[in-house]
Protein backbone atom coordinates (compact mmCIF):
# COMPACT_ATOMS: atom_id res chain seq x y z
CA UNK A 1 0.00 0.00 0.00
CA UNK A 2 1.11 3.44 -0.50
CA UNK A 3 1.26 6.05 1.74
CA UNK A 4 -1.36 7.81 1.62
CA UNK A 5 -3.50 4.32 1.95
CA UNK A 6 -1.66 3.00 5.19
CA UNK A 7 -2.99 6.55 6.49
CA UNK A 8 -6.57 6.44 5.15
CA UNK A 9 -6.68 2.54 6.45
CA UNK A 10 -4.95 3.52 9.95
CA UNK A 11 -7.46 6.79 10.25
CA UNK A 12 -10.34 4.55 9.17
CA UNK A 13 -9.69 1.70 11.91
CA UNK A 14 -9.54 4.00 14.49
CA UNK A 15 -12.36 5.70 14.21
CA UNK A 16 -14.59 2.90 13.32
CA UNK A 17 -12.50 1.60 16.72
CA UNK A 18 -14.04 4.59 18.67
CA UNK A 19 -17.23 4.26 17.29
CA UNK A 20 -17.89 0.42 19.22
CA UNK A 21 -15.64 1.96 21.88
CA UNK A 22 -18.16 4.67 22.70
CA UNK A 23 -20.91 3.19 22.26
CA UNK A 24 -19.84 0.01 24.99
CA UNK A 25 -18.93 3.26 27.03
CA UNK A 26 -22.72 4.40 27.27
CA UNK A 27 -24.19 0.77 27.79
CA UNK A 28 -21.54 -0.55 30.57
CA UNK A 29 -20.34 2.58 31.54
CA UNK A 30 -16.91 1.78 30.85
CA UNK A 31 -14.17 5.09 30.91
CA UNK A 32 -13.72 6.65 27.39
CA UNK A 33 -10.01 6.04 25.74
CA UNK A 34 -10.05 9.31 24.63
CA UNK A 35 -10.52 11.14 27.69
CA UNK A 36 -7.75 9.83 29.14
CA UNK A 37 -5.60 10.51 25.91
CA UNK A 38 -6.66 14.13 26.27
CA UNK A 39 -6.26 13.97 30.53
CA UNK A 40 -2.66 12.85 29.74
CA UNK A 41 -2.38 15.53 27.45
CA UNK A 42 -3.45 18.65 29.46
CA UNK A 43 -1.14 17.22 32.39
CA UNK A 44 1.58 17.94 30.19
CA UNK A 45 0.92 21.33 28.29
CA UNK A 46 2.83 24.10 29.97
CA UNK A 47 0.93 26.23 31.69
CA UNK A 48 2.10 29.47 29.79
CA UNK A 49 -0.43 27.65 26.59
CA UNK A 50 -2.73 26.04 28.49
CA UNK A 51 -4.11 28.68 30.56
CA UNK A 52 -4.62 31.27 27.45
CA UNK A 53 -5.89 27.94 25.60
CA UNK A 54 -8.41 28.06 28.45
CA UNK A 55 -9.19 31.26 28.68
CA UNK A 56 -9.68 31.60 24.81
CA UNK A 57 -11.81 28.52 24.12
CA UNK A 58 -13.32 28.16 27.69
CA UNK A 59 -15.91 24.91 27.32
CA UNK A 60 -14.24 23.64 24.54
CA UNK A 61 -10.71 23.55 25.55
CA UNK A 62 -10.95 20.19 27.08
CA UNK A 63 -13.04 18.61 24.27
CA UNK A 64 -10.27 19.68 21.67
CA UNK A 65 -7.37 17.80 23.92
CA UNK A 66 -9.64 14.58 22.84
CA UNK A 67 -9.32 15.26 19.45
CA UNK A 68 -5.57 14.91 19.95
CA UNK A 69 -6.34 11.09 21.59
CA UNK A 70 -7.79 10.30 18.61
CA UNK A 71 -5.26 11.44 16.58
CA UNK A 72 -2.60 9.34 18.76
CA UNK A 73 -5.14 6.18 18.18
CA UNK A 74 -4.79 6.72 14.40
CA UNK A 75 -1.00 7.28 14.66
CA UNK A 76 -0.49 3.91 16.58
CA UNK A 77 -2.51 2.04 14.20
CA UNK A 78 -0.63 3.33 10.95
CA UNK A 79 2.93 2.02 12.68
CA UNK A 80 1.80 -1.81 12.51
CA UNK A 81 1.25 -1.11 8.67
CA UNK A 82 4.82 -0.41 7.95
CA UNK A 83 5.44 -4.57 9.08
CA UNK A 84 5.19 -6.95 6.23
CA UNK A 85 3.23 -10.09 8.10
CA UNK A 86 -0.41 -9.63 9.02
CA UNK A 87 0.41 -12.05 12.25
CA UNK A 88 3.48 -9.04 13.05
CA UNK A 89 0.69 -6.00 12.22
CA UNK A 90 -1.52 -7.40 14.82
CA UNK A 91 0.26 -8.25 17.31
CA UNK A 92 1.81 -4.49 16.61
CA UNK A 93 -1.59 -3.04 17.09
CA UNK A 94 -2.30 -4.90 19.97
CA UNK A 95 1.21 -4.04 21.40
CA UNK A 96 0.88 -0.40 20.76
CA UNK A 97 -2.99 -0.11 22.25
CA UNK A 98 -1.62 -1.94 25.30
CA UNK A 99 1.33 0.29 25.70
CA UNK A 100 -0.75 3.36 25.22
CA UNK A 101 -3.34 2.10 28.38
CA UNK A 102 -0.67 1.45 29.98
CA UNK A 103 1.04 4.74 29.86
CA UNK A 104 -2.32 6.73 30.11
CA UNK A 105 -3.29 4.34 33.49
CA UNK A 106 -6.13 3.31 31.41
CA UNK A 107 -7.43 -0.11 33.26
CA UNK A 108 -10.44 -0.99 31.91
CA UNK A 109 -9.55 -4.10 29.83
CA UNK A 110 -13.22 -4.22 28.40
CA UNK A 111 -12.85 -0.76 26.95
CA UNK A 112 -9.47 -1.47 25.10
CA UNK A 113 -10.72 -4.73 24.04
CA UNK A 114 -14.55 -2.96 22.50
CA UNK A 115 -11.85 -0.12 20.35
CA UNK A 116 -9.42 -3.25 19.72
CA UNK A 117 -11.74 -5.59 17.97
CA UNK A 118 -13.49 -3.37 15.26
CA UNK A 119 -9.95 -1.28 15.02
CA UNK A 120 -8.64 -4.61 14.01
CA UNK A 121 -10.94 -6.18 11.76
CA UNK A 122 -10.33 -2.75 9.44
CA UNK A 123 -7.02 -2.66 9.86
CA UNK A 124 -6.10 -6.08 8.48
CA UNK A 125 -8.85 -6.70 5.89
CA UNK A 126 -7.08 -7.23 2.57
CA UNK A 127 -6.18 -4.85 0.39
CA UNK A 128 -7.97 -4.26 -2.60
CA UNK A 129 -6.87 -2.07 -5.73
CA UNK A 130 -9.03 -0.45 -7.43
CA UNK A 131 -8.29 0.87 -10.65
CA UNK A 132 -9.15 4.19 -12.14
CA UNK A 133 -7.87 7.70 -10.60
CA UNK A 134 -11.33 8.94 -10.22
CA UNK A 135 -12.38 6.44 -8.10
CA UNK A 136 -9.11 6.29 -6.03
CA UNK A 137 -9.62 10.11 -5.60
CA UNK A 138 -13.18 9.48 -4.15
CA UNK A 139 -12.36 6.84 -1.80
CA UNK A 140 -9.73 9.12 -0.54
CA UNK A 141 -12.16 12.40 -0.11
CA UNK A 142 -14.11 9.82 1.54
CA UNK A 143 -11.97 9.10 4.20
CA UNK A 144 -10.64 12.00 5.00
CA UNK A 145 -14.07 13.48 5.38
CA UNK A 146 -14.77 10.42 7.34
CA UNK A 147 -12.10 11.47 9.83
CA UNK A 148 -12.55 15.28 10.01
CA UNK A 149 -16.01 14.44 10.61
CA UNK A 150 -14.84 11.86 13.28
CA UNK A 151 -12.37 14.18 14.77
CA UNK A 152 -15.37 17.02 15.20
CA UNK A 153 -17.74 14.60 16.53
CA UNK A 154 -15.30 13.46 19.25
CA UNK A 155 -14.69 17.23 20.88
CA UNK A 156 -18.51 17.70 20.20
CA UNK A 157 -19.00 14.11 22.56
CA UNK A 158 -17.45 15.60 24.99
CA UNK A 159 -18.70 19.00 25.25
CA UNK A 160 -22.47 17.50 25.28
CA UNK A 161 -21.61 14.84 27.55
CA UNK A 162 -20.14 17.79 30.02
CA UNK A 163 -23.33 19.78 29.12
CA UNK A 164 -26.08 16.98 29.74
CA UNK A 165 -23.89 16.44 33.63
CA UNK A 166 -23.91 19.93 33.85
CA UNK A 167 -27.85 19.40 33.47
CA UNK A 168 -28.33 15.96 35.54
CA UNK A 169 -26.03 17.46 38.61
CA UNK A 170 -27.87 18.32 41.89
CA UNK A 171 -27.72 22.33 42.47
CA UNK A 172 -26.52 23.55 45.01
CA UNK A 173 -28.84 24.53 48.10
CA UNK A 174 -28.35 26.50 51.27
CA UNK A 175 -26.33 24.97 53.87
CA UNK A 176 -24.99 27.62 56.30
CA UNK A 177 -24.73 31.20 57.19
CA UNK A 178 -22.19 33.60 56.30
CA UNK A 179 -21.76 37.11 55.90
CA UNK A 180 -18.79 39.68 54.99
CA UNK A 181 -18.35 43.23 57.10
CA UNK A 182 -18.93 46.44 55.51
CA UNK A 183 -15.87 47.60 56.34
CA UNK A 184 -14.17 44.78 54.40
CA UNK A 185 -16.33 45.09 51.49
CA UNK A 186 -15.40 49.21 51.79
CA UNK A 187 -11.79 48.76 52.13
CA UNK A 188 -9.51 49.39 48.74
CA UNK A 189 -12.82 49.59 47.07
CA UNK A 190 -12.28 50.51 43.49
CA UNK A 191 -8.77 49.23 43.57
CA UNK A 192 -8.65 45.80 45.15
CA UNK A 193 -10.71 42.96 44.43
CA UNK A 194 -13.49 41.68 47.11
CA UNK A 195 -12.79 40.06 50.10
CA UNK A 196 -14.82 36.52 49.16
CA UNK A 197 -14.79 35.26 45.47
CA UNK A 198 -18.45 34.80 44.22
CA UNK A 199 -18.66 31.12 43.41
CA UNK A 200 -19.21 31.68 40.02
CA UNK A 201 -16.19 33.83 39.41
CA UNK A 202 -13.80 31.37 41.83
CA UNK A 203 -11.61 29.32 39.29
CA UNK A 204 -12.23 25.92 38.12
CA UNK A 205 -9.47 23.41 37.13
CA UNK A 206 -9.67 19.88 36.66
CA UNK A 207 -7.48 17.19 34.96
CA UNK A 208 -10.80 15.86 33.30
CA UNK A 209 -12.07 16.31 30.33
CA UNK A 210 -15.32 15.42 31.91
CA UNK A 211 -16.14 15.93 35.67
CA UNK A 212 -17.64 13.09 37.65
CA UNK A 213 -21.60 13.33 38.39
CA UNK A 214 -22.77 12.07 41.81
CA UNK A 215 -25.85 10.69 42.99
CA UNK A 216 -25.74 11.52 46.43
CA UNK A 217 -28.05 8.39 47.07
CA UNK A 218 -25.69 6.13 45.88
CA UNK A 219 -21.91 7.76 46.60
CA UNK A 220 -20.50 6.81 50.00
CA UNK A 221 -16.97 7.88 51.30
CA UNK A 222 -15.05 4.96 52.53
CA UNK A 223 -12.45 5.12 54.84
CA UNK A 224 -9.72 2.06 54.75
CA UNK A 225 -6.91 1.36 57.10
CA UNK A 226 -4.69 0.07 53.92
CA UNK A 227 -6.64 -2.52 52.15
CA UNK A 228 -9.04 -3.09 55.52
CA UNK A 229 -12.38 -0.82 55.36
CA UNK A 230 -13.11 0.63 58.26
CA UNK A 231 -16.62 2.48 57.62
CA UNK A 232 -18.41 4.29 54.90
CA UNK A 233 -20.64 7.29 55.53
CA UNK A 234 -23.34 8.57 52.95
CA UNK A 235 -23.97 12.15 52.30
CA UNK A 236 -26.78 12.70 54.54
CA UNK A 237 -24.50 11.22 57.70
CA UNK A 238 -21.58 13.97 56.51
CA UNK A 239 -23.81 16.66 56.74
CA UNK A 240 -25.47 15.38 60.39
CA UNK A 241 -22.45 15.74 61.80
CA UNK A 242 -21.04 19.12 63.70
CA UNK A 243 -19.49 21.86 61.00
CA UNK A 244 -17.38 24.57 61.20
CA UNK A 245 -17.59 27.75 58.91
CA UNK A 246 -13.69 29.52 57.57
CA UNK A 247 -12.62 31.12 54.90
CA UNK A 248 -10.13 30.22 53.02
CA UNK A 249 -8.03 30.78 50.08
CA UNK A 250 -6.99 28.04 47.29
CA UNK A 251 -4.08 28.88 44.58
CA UNK A 252 -3.82 26.73 41.28
CA UNK A 253 -0.12 25.34 40.40
CA UNK A 254 -1.00 25.95 37.30
CA UNK A 255 -0.63 29.93 37.89
CA UNK A 256 1.92 31.37 35.11
CA UNK A 257 3.71 34.97 36.96
CA UNK A 258 0.95 36.68 35.07
CA UNK A 259 -2.04 34.95 35.96
CA UNK A 260 -4.15 34.91 38.81
CA UNK A 261 -6.18 31.41 39.10
CA UNK A 262 -6.64 32.19 42.74
CA UNK A 263 -10.13 32.39 44.60
CA UNK A 264 -11.29 32.63 48.66
CA UNK A 265 -14.72 31.84 49.85
CA UNK A 266 -16.55 30.94 53.26
CA UNK A 267 -16.59 27.07 53.32
CA UNK A 268 -18.45 24.81 56.06
CA UNK A 269 -17.08 21.33 56.16
CA UNK A 270 -15.61 18.75 59.01
CA UNK A 271 -12.18 18.00 60.19
CA UNK A 272 -10.30 14.16 59.48
CA UNK A 273 -10.61 13.39 63.46
CA UNK A 274 -14.53 13.26 62.63
CA UNK A 275 -14.19 10.78 60.36
CA UNK A 276 -11.78 8.60 61.98
CA UNK A 277 -9.59 8.83 65.02
CA UNK A 278 -5.62 8.30 64.98
CA UNK A 279 -5.56 5.96 67.65
CA UNK A 280 -8.14 3.56 65.45
CA UNK A 281 -4.94 2.89 62.99
CA UNK A 282 -3.13 0.85 62.65
CA UNK A 283 0.80 2.30 64.13
CA UNK A 284 3.22 1.69 61.04
CA UNK A 285 0.96 4.19 59.27
CA UNK A 286 2.54 6.77 57.61
CA UNK A 287 0.07 8.82 54.93
CA UNK A 288 -3.14 9.61 54.18
CA UNK A 289 -3.89 8.99 50.96
CA UNK A 290 -7.01 11.16 49.66
CA UNK A 291 -8.51 9.59 46.61
CA UNK A 292 -11.22 11.04 43.87
CA UNK A 293 -14.24 9.95 41.74
CA UNK A 294 -12.13 11.29 38.87
CA UNK A 295 -9.10 8.66 39.96
CA UNK A 296 -6.87 12.12 40.80
CA UNK A 297 -5.20 11.67 44.79
CA UNK A 298 -2.51 12.73 46.97
CA UNK A 299 -1.31 11.81 50.09
CA UNK A 300 -0.17 13.48 53.14
CA UNK A 301 2.42 13.42 56.01
CA UNK A 302 -0.02 11.71 59.44
CA UNK A 303 1.21 14.38 61.65
CA UNK A 304 -0.51 16.77 58.94
CA UNK A 305 -3.71 14.83 58.55
CA UNK A 306 -4.51 14.98 61.74
CA UNK A 307 -4.17 18.76 62.39
CA UNK A 308 -7.30 21.39 62.40
CA UNK A 309 -5.55 22.82 59.07
CA UNK A 310 -7.19 20.24 56.79
CA UNK A 311 -10.84 20.89 56.49
CA UNK A 312 -13.30 18.50 54.52
CA UNK A 313 -15.61 20.74 52.46
CA UNK A 314 -19.22 20.38 52.34
CA UNK A 315 -20.42 23.65 51.57
CA UNK A 316 -19.03 26.96 50.29
CA UNK A 317 -20.16 30.61 50.20
CA UNK A 318 -23.78 29.52 51.87
CA UNK A 319 -24.58 26.53 49.90
CA UNK A 320 -23.88 23.09 49.02
CA UNK A 321 -20.89 22.58 46.89
CA UNK A 322 -21.76 22.71 43.36
CA UNK A 323 -20.09 20.08 40.55
CA UNK A 324 -17.31 21.84 39.43
CA UNK A 325 -16.24 22.57 42.97
CA UNK A 326 -16.06 19.29 44.00
CA UNK A 327 -19.72 18.02 44.98
CA UNK A 328 -20.51 16.41 47.23
CA UNK A 329 -17.38 16.72 49.47
CA UNK A 330 -13.98 17.98 48.89
CA UNK A 331 -10.35 18.58 50.83
CA UNK A 332 -8.79 21.67 51.73
CA UNK A 333 -5.33 22.12 52.42
CA UNK A 334 -4.47 25.83 52.24
CA UNK A 335 -0.89 25.31 53.02
CA UNK A 336 -0.50 23.71 49.49
CA UNK A 337 -1.26 23.93 46.06
CA UNK A 338 -4.44 23.34 44.72
CA UNK A 339 -3.62 20.21 43.33
CA UNK A 340 -3.70 18.93 46.48
CA UNK A 341 -7.46 19.50 48.21
CA UNK A 342 -8.87 17.14 46.33
CA UNK A 343 -12.46 16.98 44.85
CA UNK A 344 -15.42 14.22 44.59
CA UNK A 345 -13.94 12.60 47.28
CA UNK A 346 -14.42 8.35 47.23
CA UNK A 347 -12.22 7.51 49.76
CA UNK A 348 -9.44 8.32 52.41
CA UNK A 349 -7.19 5.57 52.83
CA UNK A 350 -4.06 5.34 55.54
CA UNK A 351 -1.27 3.47 54.68
CA UNK A 352 2.13 2.01 54.91
CA UNK A 353 3.87 3.37 52.50
CA UNK A 354 4.19 6.48 50.62
CA UNK A 355 1.80 7.05 48.06
CA UNK A 356 2.26 8.75 44.74
CA UNK A 357 -0.64 11.08 43.36
CA UNK A 358 -1.65 12.03 40.43
CA UNK A 359 1.12 14.94 40.12
CA UNK A 360 3.75 13.57 42.31
CA UNK A 361 3.61 10.55 39.51
CA UNK A 362 4.66 13.00 37.04
CA UNK A 363 7.44 14.20 38.74
CA UNK A 364 6.27 16.82 40.62
CA UNK A 365 7.10 17.75 44.63
CA UNK A 366 4.82 15.38 47.22
CA UNK A 367 4.69 18.72 49.43
CA UNK A 368 4.21 21.92 47.10
CA UNK A 369 3.83 24.54 49.84
CA UNK A 370 2.66 27.74 48.23
CA UNK A 371 5.36 29.94 47.53
CA UNK A 372 4.95 34.14 48.31
CA UNK A 373 2.96 35.63 45.50
CA UNK A 374 1.82 39.13 45.19
CA UNK A 375 -0.67 40.21 42.22
CA UNK A 376 -1.72 43.66 41.49
CA UNK A 377 -4.78 44.14 40.91
CA UNK A 378 -5.17 48.03 39.98
CA UNK A 379 -3.29 51.20 39.05
CA UNK A 380 -4.66 54.39 39.36
CA UNK A 381 -2.14 57.53 38.01
CA UNK A 382 -2.49 60.91 38.56
CA UNK A 383 0.35 62.91 37.34
CA UNK A 384 3.36 62.21 39.43
CA UNK A 385 1.38 59.88 41.88
CA UNK A 386 -0.29 56.36 41.13
CA UNK A 387 -2.57 54.49 43.78
CA UNK A 388 -1.83 50.40 43.66
CA UNK A 389 -3.79 48.36 45.25
CA UNK A 390 -3.63 44.40 45.19
CA UNK A 391 -3.28 41.00 47.25
CA UNK A 392 -0.62 38.84 48.42
CA UNK A 393 -0.37 35.10 49.63
CA UNK A 394 1.97 32.63 51.01
CA UNK A 395 -0.50 29.99 52.57
CA UNK A 396 -0.68 29.66 56.32
CA UNK A 397 2.80 31.51 56.65
CA UNK A 398 0.80 34.89 56.16
CA UNK A 399 2.13 37.96 55.03
CA UNK A 400 3.77 40.58 57.17
CA UNK A 401 4.82 42.94 54.84
CA UNK A 402 4.19 44.71 50.74
CA UNK A 403 5.99 46.94 49.38
CA UNK A 404 5.66 48.76 45.47
CA UNK A 405 8.11 50.31 43.52
CA UNK A 406 8.33 52.12 39.84
CA UNK A 407 10.86 50.67 37.98
CA UNK A 408 13.77 49.82 39.84
CA UNK A 409 13.07 52.64 42.36
CA UNK A 410 13.00 52.87 46.12
CA UNK A 411 10.88 50.26 47.79
CA UNK A 412 7.44 52.21 49.79
CA UNK A 413 5.90 50.07 52.44
CA UNK A 414 1.90 49.89 51.77
CA UNK A 415 -1.00 49.46 53.81
CA UNK A 416 -2.13 45.98 54.99
CA UNK A 417 -5.43 44.71 55.68
CA UNK A 418 -5.88 42.25 58.40
CA UNK A 419 -6.97 38.99 56.43
CA UNK A 420 -10.23 37.41 57.31
CA UNK A 421 -8.78 34.74 58.44
CA UNK A 422 -5.51 32.67 58.99
CA UNK A 423 -5.89 30.46 56.12
CA UNK A 424 -6.97 33.43 53.30
CA UNK A 425 -4.67 35.88 51.21
CA UNK A 426 -3.63 39.46 52.38
CA UNK A 427 -5.29 42.41 50.31
CA UNK A 428 -3.38 45.70 50.02
CA UNK A 429 -3.18 49.45 49.28
CA UNK A 430 -0.80 52.04 48.72
CA UNK A 431 0.25 55.42 47.37
CA UNK A 432 3.94 56.46 45.48
CA UNK A 433 5.51 58.76 43.54
CA UNK A 434 6.05 57.83 39.82
CA UNK A 435 8.73 60.00 38.14
CA UNK A 436 8.49 60.83 34.23
CA UNK A 437 9.18 57.66 32.21
CA UNK A 438 8.34 54.63 34.43
CA UNK A 439 7.01 52.05 32.69
CA UNK A 440 6.07 49.57 35.45
CA UNK A 441 5.37 49.39 38.95
CA UNK A 442 6.88 45.98 40.82
CA UNK A 443 5.66 44.63 44.08
CA UNK A 444 6.83 42.49 46.41
CA UNK A 445 5.95 40.51 49.20
CA UNK A 446 7.55 39.41 52.82
CA UNK A 447 6.08 36.22 54.22
CA UNK A 448 5.32 35.58 57.82
CA UNK A 449 8.47 33.34 58.28
CA UNK A 450 10.94 36.22 57.06
CA UNK A 451 11.18 35.32 53.57
CA UNK A 452 11.07 37.89 50.48
CA UNK A 453 9.39 36.97 47.37
CA UNK A 454 11.38 35.76 44.79
CA UNK A 455 12.88 38.71 42.53
CA UNK A 456 13.54 35.94 39.98
CA UNK A 457 11.57 33.31 38.08
CA UNK A 458 12.07 29.79 38.85
CA UNK A 459 9.85 27.55 36.71
CA UNK A 460 6.44 25.96 37.35
CA UNK A 461 8.08 22.17 37.72
CA UNK A 462 8.25 20.86 39.83
CA UNK A 463 7.11 22.60 43.30
CA UNK A 464 5.08 25.89 41.25
CA UNK A 465 6.23 28.89 39.72
CA UNK A 466 7.34 31.24 41.42
CA UNK A 467 9.15 35.05 40.84
CA UNK A 468 8.62 38.82 40.69
CA UNK A 469 5.23 40.99 40.28
CA UNK A 470 5.44 43.47 37.62
CA UNK A 471 2.68 45.40 36.40
CA UNK A 472 3.27 47.88 33.22
CA UNK A 473 1.65 51.48 33.84
CA UNK A 474 -0.57 52.11 31.30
Amino acid sequence: MTLKQTISRSSLAALAGMIVHYLACYARGYPVLTDAAAEWIMARTPSAWAVPLLEVMGGWAKPFASTGGLATLGFLLWLPLLLKQRWAQALAAVAAIAALCWVLDYNSLHGAVAFLVPALLILLSPAREIAGTAVSGRREFLSSAAMLSGTALVAVEAHVRTDRFAAQATEPVPLFRWSVPQDRIDWGKGLVRKPVTNTREFYVMSKNTVDPLVDPKLWRLKIFDNDKLLREFSYAELLSLPRQERFVTLRCISNTLKSDLMGTAAWSGIEINQVVRRSELNDGNIEMAVIGLDGHGDSFKLDYAFTNEPMLALGMNGDTLSRNHGYPIRLLAPRYFGFKSIKWLAEIRFTRTPYFGTWPKQGYTKEPLIHTATFIDRIQRENDRARVGGVSFAGVRGIQRVEVRPNNGVWTAVDLETPISPYALTRWRGELIVPNGAQWIEARALDGAGKWQADTEHPLFPDGVSGPTIKKLA
